[in-house]
């Protein structure tokens, strides 16, 4: 008996996969508008973690109708036949489409994309880890993968429904789940952010269809009827030296702050800490100010009234200048020489979000109310299924996150305390969050402002509200910063140290 040559063996069933696409290329257009309501549904998938003004890398663009309708700063799209690349080129001009060998990424040498789109590519491909491999050069640590694939349950279906003329003319594909992209993909130096399943139902059906694709997605179980599975990645990589702001928001807070900006280490290698004073009516103000002269990492902003902790971090935020943005919360129940290990987690490329835990250790008698662990436990459970990523403190002060990925997060919600907008902005730019336990004390002076009862229905809101939120396409409205309202009035300079008084909502 013969055995086919390995080489040659492999070259048949590229060039089975190229075919494919030559076959079909004619029809491209006509089925896409057969099953329109299909692919728009795919669309909105892709442009809900895909924000319009990015650089975008599409592998097997067709005929450029899912990378336009990303508008993307500057597309390139990858096809495996020059009839399809001809196509799209012809109607999207703007665009740029290449063809390439099955398996191979090639792209313009000066380009780097901020998202790198696979729409149920991975179900025609020879080898995964070859394609992945060819794309390991392309990306930056700052990229984000996303991949959909056909669920394998549903491979019948398809295949019936080509047969009646129902779909596009198929060809034999991987049965691939997202459990095997997601070993192929950590082998490969990729961390998966997100997985899903989408589109139950991926023809219209009134009302009901549009029942199930909101709910069975959600649903334990009933998920994995779904039609389209898809996953985002990010590529780890180790990252340069950095800089850091510590950004302290603070109300009453005079019998504390001047032990905790003493306490705050210096942390990569510049640190400035940014104290907001949220309408403080104590000595808080004047205990900064006498510390900022001798200590130059200190600078002071304030509110005339008080705004909330969240308005206080907005401002804290946009007045910042480090790489790295660290919330710190004055009254030490989270210690500030906890700070560093957060850093190393972004500096090792593991994490682009670290939110602290208090609820690893053993805790202080009085460190936290009854009702706010039993609240924040619950919130917990509801967030993290929102997310899609497991968060077990919603609620612990302690968030820190790069500088340039608050400025992509879209306007937060109205919610007091800055958590939920923080995490959900987090979740909608696909960010790789990761938990630090952290120890909680009791804090030495004044009491907590944190009233359980009192925020819950808020909670809830911003809850409702970051489920709809991530849930939908990113707009180009969407990505712009949330705008803390302050604005600064003075920049004085005393003994050298630089500080600045900033006063809102009144005169100085």
């Amino acid at each position: 008996m013969r055995h086919a040559h390995p080489a040659r063996s492999i070259a048949l069933s590229k060039e089975s996969i190229r075919r494919h696409f030559e076959r079909t290329a004619s029809v491209w257009d006509y089925w896409h508008e057969k099953n329109a309501f299909y692919h728009d549904r795919m669309r909105d998938l892709v442009r809900a973690m895909v924000p319009a003004g990015a650089t975008v890398l599409e592998l097997g663009s067709g005929t450029g109708g899912l990378l336009s309708a990303l508008e993307p700063s500057r597309g390139v799209g990858l096809n495996l036949c020059d009839e399809l690349t001809e196509r799209a080129s012809a109607r999207f001009p703007e665009l740029e489409f290449y063809t390439v060998d099955v398996d191979q990424v090639t792209a313009p040498e000066d380009f780097r994309p901020d998202y790198v789109i696979l729409t149920n590519m991975l179900d025609y491909v020879y080898d995964i880890w070859d394609l992945l491999e060819s794309l390991r050069r392309w990306v930056s640590e700052r990229t984000l993968l996303v991949i959909t694939t056909n669920n394998p349950l549903w491979l019948p279906v398809l295949l019936v429904a080509s047969k009646v003329g129902q779909r596009m003319p198929d060809a034999p594909r991987n049965f691939i789940t997202n459990k095997d992209i997601r070993s192929v993909l950590e082998l490969q130096g990729f961390d998966v952010v997100e997985e899903g399943m989408a589109l139950p139902v991926p023809r219209r059906v009134p009302v009901v269809g549009s029942v199930c694709n909101t709910l069975i997605p959600e649903l334990p179980l009933l998920r994995y009827t779904s039609s389209i599975q898809y996953l985002a990645a990010r590529p780890r990589a180790r990252r340069p030296a950095l800089s850091c702001s510590v950004v302290i928001p603070c109300h009453n807070e005079a019998d504390n702050i001047v032990e905790c900006l003493r306490r705050v280490p210096d942390i990569g290698v510049r640190t400035e800490v940014i104290v907001v004073d949220d309408g403080s009516t104590d000595a808080t103000r004047e205990r900064v100010q006498e510390l900022g002269r001798s200590d130059p990492r200190v600078r002071l902003l304030g509110f005339d009234r008080n705004q909330g902790k969240a308005n206080a971090v907005r401002a804290g935020f946009a007045a910042s200048r480090g790489d790295v943005l660290m919330i710190l919360d004055a009254d030490m129940a989270v210690a500030p020489e906890e700070l560093p290990k957060f850093l190393k987690a972004l500096q090792q490329g593991t994490a682009d979000f670290v939110n602290g835990t208090r609820l690893v250790y053993p805790m202080q008698a009085r460190a936290m109310r009854m009702a706010n662990f039993l609240g924040n436990k619950l919130f917990c459970y509801l967030v993290s299924w929102i997310l899609r990523q497991r968060v077990s403190d919603t609620l612990c002060g302690t968030k820190v996150l790069f500088r340039r990925d608050y400025v992509r997060m879209p306007s937060g919600g109205k919610e007091r305390w800055g958590d939920f907008d923080l995490l959900f902005g987090a979740a909608r730019l696909k960010l790789r969050i990761l938990e630090i336990p952290v120890h909680y004390q009791e804090r030495s002076a004044g009491e907590s402002k944190m009233r359980a009862m009192r925020e819950v229905w808020r909670f809830l809101r911003a809850c409702w509200h970051g489920w709809r939120v991530l849930r939908r396409p990113i707009e180009r409205a969407d990505v712009q910063p949330a705008a803390a309202d302050w604005r600064e009035l003075g920049n004085s300079r005393q003994q050298g140290v630089a500080r600045e008084d900033v006063w809102v909502d009144g005169q100085r």
